[in-house]
């Protein structure tokens, strides 16, 4: 909760690139309710920036179960660097994180998603170890 202020901004910023309308109060209570409910981990990245403490980038981490493993599955659903500072491995630096976050956490998986057209995400991942998942469909419904 102490990083609430700098989270909300980061991830109104997040939503936008994704074509969302900005809303600030609306990600800041979206986030303060999933660290309320304790139902994601929310890793941030901090770096100094002409003597100020300044948010880089987060990742957002949401629990789940693998019914065939028996295993906790993380789903690695947010991952978000400020476009200023991209290209300089804060992203890396985050996916590594949650790597090491599901591993202390004996997690059968973490998993990702992105867009088949988002070729820089793609490289991204497989530069850190993630394996493409070919055998199956993903689907959606929306509500």
């Amino acid at each position: 909760m102490n990083d609430l202020e700098v989270l909300a901004f980061m991830f109104d910023d997040y939503r936008q690139c994704y074509e969302q309308t900005p809303d600030f109060t609306a990600a800041k209570n979206f986030i303060q309710d999933r660290l309320s409910l304790n139902d994601t981990l929310l890793l941030i990245a901090y770096d100094e920036i002409d003597g100020q403490k300044i948010g880089t980038g987060f990742v957002q981490i949401y629990p789940s179960f693998s019914s065939i493993s028996m295993k906790k599955i993380f789903i690695l659903n947010d991952l978000y660097v400020n476009p200023d500072l991209r290209k300089k491995g804060i992203a890396k630096l985050l996916i590594n994180s949650a790597k090491q976050f599901a591993i202390d956490s004996k997690a059968g998986q973490l998993v990702i998603e992105t867009r088949i057209s988002n070729s820089s995400a793609q490289k991204l991942y497989d530069s850190v170890g993630f394996t493409k998942e070919g055998e199956h469909l993903y689907y959606y419904l929306e509500t």
